[in-house]
């Protein structure tokens, strides 16, 4: 079986264990906290899908630290990922300059209050870290590794990255505001998490620039042998976009309004264009640093 296939398998049986224990699972934490139905869905995915992924990576014969990309010691890794930081907040930055100058976006109306910076800068740096160990372990750890024992650099690489840009959009839809749940409701939410992919011309920038980062980070990883610098760089596009968000608004009534998806107002054909520059940059001049 090929490899790319064991991991489609492996994400398809997380979204029917998902489904399955969904129900029960949303008693108990509705009983404590006031949360949507539709993120319980997807919070579930993530654990069910973290709880699997070593005995999974066990099967593959690659669970082990130089397989996922961590062949690093804690000193170069912590030093790499903050390298990376670095390079994805300025790569970020300078698209984020690119879509006020065209007036995609817009500075915030009155002023900007502090905190909401502050807080905007801590919560955009933890959930980029989070997001990016998570993401970055999967796909450019034991996917990468896992399809480059069997294939070329260039397949892995496009593979890796068509599959990143794909789960982006696979997702439960916000739950109507009194929707009954009940066992049936987790099964509901599977049968609905393609939605996105109803018409895909309206999500075609967005997943376009994702590609394109897919594409940048997984030769990343295949230049350097690990996913540290792509760990760093992951973060700080994260905590650049929260940023953004928090001092400028979408134009969305603009002609500009096209530079920006319909993802999250900020990766769109824009951004397909900047990373696509980056990773042609990076193809043609760029190099390994190993320690």
């Amino acid at each position: 079986m090929p490899v790319l296939l064991y991991f489609i398998v492996y994400l398809c049986v997380v979204m029917l264990l998902t489904a399955l224990f969904y129900y029960p699972v949303f008693q108990v934490i509705d009983a404590a906290w006031d949360i949507r139905p539709d993120r319980v869905f997807s919070r579930l995915v993530l654990v069910i899908a973290a709880l699997g992924f070593w005995p999974f990576l066990k099967l593959q014969g690659i669970n082990n630290r130089y397989a996922l990309g961590y062949s690093l010691d804690s000193r170069h890794f912590l030093q790499t990922v903050t390298r990376g930081l670095l390079i994805g907040i300025m790569i970020m930055t300078v698209h984020a300059l690119l879509l006020i100058l065209l007036g995609a976006r817009v500075p915030v109306p009155g002023a900007i209050q502090l905190n909401d910076v502050l807080y905007a800068l801590m919560s955009g740096l933890i959930s980029g870290i989070l997001v990016a160990f998570i993401e970055e372990s999967f796909f450019r750890g034991a996917m990468h590794y896992g399809m480059r024992r069997r294939s070329s650099m260039l397949t892995a690489t496009i593979t890796t990255a068509l599959l990143y840009a794909a789960v982006h959009f696979i997702h439960a839809p916000v739950t109507a505001e009194g929707t009954i749940i009940g066992w049936q409701s987790g099964w509901e939410m599977l049968a609905t998490m393609f939605h996105s992919y109803e018409n895909f011309a309206a999500i075609a920038d967005s997943y376009t620039a994702l590609f394109a980062a897919g594409l940048f980070l997984s030769l990343v990883r295949e230049r350097n042998g690990n996913i540290a610098l792509c760990i760093g760089i992951h973060a700080g596009w994260v905590l650049t976009i929260k940023l953004v968000k928090e001092v400028t608004n979408a134009a969305t009534d603009t002609p500009a309004a096209l530079l920006i998806g319909s993802y999250d107002s900020i990766i769109g054909w824009a951004a397909a264009a900047v990373l696509g520059l980056v990773t042609l940059w990076y193809w043609r001049y760029g190099c390994a640093s190993r320690p």
